[in-house]
């Protein structure tokens, strides 16, 4: 149940302000009548259906009983809480296109049988090949929306958590490694297991960091994560 402000012309805001609703174009008709094309399918305001059709009986008491010959909620109308500038919130209700034709029908006056010759029109057109193509275009464009800002998300999302854990993985040289864990290693096996680590790394493309030693001895030196040194060590032990 949808609530909307209403004037005191009894007209929504969204009508005053032409967003909602739009007049009927493209029929041999003339527009009668304001036709919301906001939902899936065509719809028309009950309340000004009633005024048009000037039934005798007050809409309160009208709808409820047209909605005994089997109209059902949530799929023939909805119902809509009107909030007015002062005292009790109107209710009205959106009402399919068949709906109202059979409305029309029920009434048996020429005004009935000329707004049902009306919304017949507004289903030819909404049904022609032209405008089934053009709510499929915009169908299709909206998907395509929305399938690119899921990827955004995921791209975002991806870059996210490469940047933790790029930022959370250690890497060491053979030095750095061989001081902190106390190996013990000479400069001899340092430069085995630097050799080594690298071709494990390599065949198993795990990232290999340069990094510049203050020793001019050595230079750049190759950098490893602490992942890949403790499945190497595992594996030569």
């Amino acid at each position: 149940m949808r609530i909307e402000k209403r004037s005191h012309s009894g007209c929504t805001e969204s009508c005053l302000e032409g967003r909602h609703y739009e007049e009927h174009s493209g029929s041999p008709s003339e527009a009668l009548i304001p036709i919301n094309y906001e939902k899936t399918i065509p719809t028309v305001n009950a309340r000004d259906l009633h005024a048009a059709l000037e039934v005798v009986t007050p809409y309160k008491d009208w709808l409820p009983r047209m909605c005994r010959y089997g109209f059902v909620e949530g799929k023939d109308f909805s119902t809509i809480l009107r909030e007015s500038t002062g005292g009790r919130p109107s209710i009205d209700h959106e009402i399919t296109i068949a709906m109202a034709k059979e409305l029309c029908m029920l009434q048996r006056s020429a005004a009935g049988r000329k707004f049902r010759r009306y919304f017949i029109d507004i289903e030819d057109a909404w049904n022609s090949p032209e405008r089934i193509m053009e709510r499929a275009l915009q169908i299709a464009h909206q998907r395509s929306i929305e399938a690119q800002r899921r990827i955004m998300a995921l791209s975002e999302e991806n870059e996210s958590l490469g940047i933790a854990l790029n930022s959370a993985l250690q890497f060491y040289t053979v030095a750095k490694y061989n001081k902190n864990f106390g190996m013990g290693w000479n400069l001899t096996q340092s430069q085995t297991i630097g050799k080594q680590l690298s071709a494990y790394c390599r065949a198993r493309a795990i990232e290999i960091r340069s990094c510049e030693t203050n020793d001019e001895r050595f230079g750049t030196v190759n950098s490893y994560p602490i992942t890949a040194w403790t499945d190497f060590l595992k594996e030569i032990q």
